[in-house]
This record gives structure tokens, sequence and C-alpha cells, in this order.
């Protein structure tokens, strides 16, 4: 009897020591449960890009590119209807810069005497699209049309164009905010030329094509520089045709030629990369779109992107949006753009949104819409 109790009192003693540890263990938990998520929220608070980047992760999951929709900003914004101007997203802001505005001046047979028409040096910017700002009317380098403007070295740069003043030009200007500009004297035989691209690739700066009215030549020579001041011709003939109005892209760590037109009448639809911007190859001349010139073409979402063409009367077709994985293998959204087709747009990136501005379209009508892209 005596050696029963003192089997009880062993497990007695033992229970108490167990449910001792487990109540040791449960409040263990719930301590450093709570310090891992004060330490959590504390991370949170001292940097909310955390949260948002958790809030915006579905958009991008859920984004499909055959969907893609639009929406118009305004159908007449502050700065006045115009094509071959430049847009530039610089400082997480949107500038427009200069063009033209042939509103008025067509005669009975569809000539314009664009010589004629009214050229602009003014800047524009805004933080949201909608709303502009005149950062002034009369810049510097005057009045022009199809200047390229870019951003290369923290820096704008305004390249070439045509002004009435001074016909083809090949002057360089700079900022480092958009609104004091300074003269640039190029050097090494940069050409005086319109229509042409430039872009930023591989950290220089590559000028490809153009046109020369007054001399009936079109051309399809490659300009390196990488300062932005001294530059050397990488080739003379490339081997996709002399052309201008083409547009151009960085994608999958190459350069993207698109499109374009020459002075016998002909559009193009071929598509041509580089990795070096002198060898050239062919990656097809019979994607699945119409030829075009003046179009959009830009990377969104990891693809590349082509969209608008010049459609009117005379000539006929869809303005429509096609993008690619490959640059060969092609897929149609399934809305064509609200917008009217036209060419000599601004199109570009901004905000994750594609963004159209201005040109003229089929009607002979230069515009200043805005529209956007909702996803």
């Amino acid at each position: 009897m005596e050696k029963l109790k003192d089997r009880d009192k062993k497990i007695i003693f033992i229970s108490i020591i167990i449910v001792a540890l487990l109540a040791i263990g449960f409040l263990a938990f719930f301590f450093f449960r709570e310090e891992i998520f004060n330490e959590k929220n504390k991370e949170t608070k001292e940097n909310p890009s955390i949260s948002i980047i958790k809030e915006e992760q579905p958009k991008e999951e859920n984004f499909k590119p055959a969907l893609l929709e639009w929406e118009e900003i305004s159908s007449d914004s502050a700065w006045s209807p115009r094509d071959s101007h430049a847009t530039v997203v610089f400082k997480d802001k949107l500038w427009l810069i200069g063009g033209l505005n042939g509103n008025g001046f067509q005669d009975e047979n569809g000539n314009v005497p664009y010589w004629m028409v009214p050229h602009f040096s003014d800047i524009w910017s805004s933080e949201n699209g909608k709303d502009w700002e005149l950062i002034t009317e009369n810049a510097p380098w005057g009045e022009r049309r199809s200047m390229q403007v870019i951003v290369f070295r923290d820096k704008l740069w305004l390249i070439g164009g045509w002004s009435p003043n001074g016909g083809f030009l090949k002057d360089i200007w700079n900022s480092e905010n958009g609104k004091d500009w300074n003269r640039i004297e190029p050097q090494g035989g940069l050409p005086e030329i319109e229509g042409d691209q430039i872009i930023v690739f591989n950290n220089k700066l590559f000028l490809t094509g153009g046109v020369r009215y007054d001399q009936r030549k079109e051309k399809n020579y490659v300009w390196s520089s990488d300062d932005g001041i001294n530059w050397t011709e990488v080739v003379k003939e490339a081997p996709w045709s002399p052309r201008w109005d083409h547009m151009v892209a960085t994608f999958k760590d190459k350069i993207w030629l698109i499109g374009g037109m020459d002075l016998a009448g002909g559009v193009f639809k071929d598509v041509w990369n580089s990795e070096n911007g002198k060898d050239w190859e062919l990656v097809t001349d019979n994607p699945p779109w119409a030829q075009r010139q003046g179009q959009g073409i830009l990377v969104f979402k990891d693809k590349l992107w082509i969209m608008g063409r010049l459609v009117g009367k005379d000539i006929p077709g869809e303005n429509d949006i096609w993008f690619s994985d490959d640059g060969i293998t092609w897929e149609k959204t399934e809305i064509d753009a609200p917008w009217t087709g036209r060419e000599d747009s601004g199109i570009l990136i901004f905000k994750d949104n594609i963004w159209v501005f201005g040109g003229m379209d089929g009607n002979w009508e230069w515009k200043n819409d805005i529209w956007r892209s909702t996803y």
C-alpha cells in the first residue's frame, strides 16, 4: 500500500513537470510570434515599397496583352495640334518638344507646302499626362521638326531635324533640366538629315537612316557616338534598303529596326535587328501586319510592340496593334486603336502605360489629343 502511494507521487510529480514545460513552450511561442510580427510590421513601415509590391503583383500577373484597351485623356490638350514633334520621359515627367502644324494649308490636290506651315520651338512638360506646363515658347534651338530628342548620360539631347529658317540641321543641344540648353558642335561629320532615328544602345548613341528631300536621296547608313559629340560612320550601306520614318527600339540586347518609307512611295514591313549596329540580320520580311511608316514601336511588359499606321480614304486598312516575344511571331490585340490612324505622333511608356500624343491622321488633320492604354 505504501509502495502504491510512492508510485502515485512520482506520477503526479512527472505530470506537473510536463505541464510546466508545455506552459513554458506555449509562452515562448506566443512571445516570439509577437516579436516576429512586430519586426515585419516595422520593416514594412520603414520600407513601404514592400506592401506596394504585394498590392501591384496581381495586376502584373493578370496582364493580358491581347486585351489592351485605351482611354482618351484629352481631345484638345494645352499644346497646339502637331506632328513630327518629340516626346520623351525625363526626370519623372513627360516632355513634348517642337513639331509642325499643317492644318489649313492643304490644297485641293492634297498637297501641303511644309516649308510654309507653322513650326514650333516650344517645350512642354507634365507630371500626369493631362495637365501641361509651358516651359518656354522659344527655345534657343529655334523652330524645327523631326529632330531627335533622347535621354543620354542624365541629360536631354536634341539632335538635328529641319527648320524653316535653316533647312536640314546637324546641331546638337543638351540640357540638365529641360529649360536651359547648351549648344554643342558635333565632331566627325555627323550628317544633316531628317526622318532619321536615334537610339541609346550599349551606352552609345546610334543614328539610322533618314532623308534629304532637296537631294532626293534616302539613306541606309548608321552613325554612332559614345559621348554625343564625336560621331563616326559605323556602316555606309546597311543591308536594309534606304528609308526614313522607320522606328527603332532596343529589345533582347539588340537594336530592332522596323518599317519606314522611300521616295518612290514604297512603304516597308520588314523587321531587322543588330547586336552592334553594324551587322544586321533580317528577322522577317513577311510579318502578319501591313506595311507602315511613322508608327509607334516600343518595349512594354517584356514584349516588342508595334502600333498605329496612317489610315485614310487613300490608305485603307486597320489601325492595328501587335506584340511579339521574339520579333518573328506576332499576335494582334483584340481591340484596334480607337484613335484615328496617324503618323509621326509621340508614342512612349509613362507610369506603366502606353501613351499617344498628337500626330497627323489619314484625313490630313493635325491632332493634339492624348490617349493612354488601360489593362
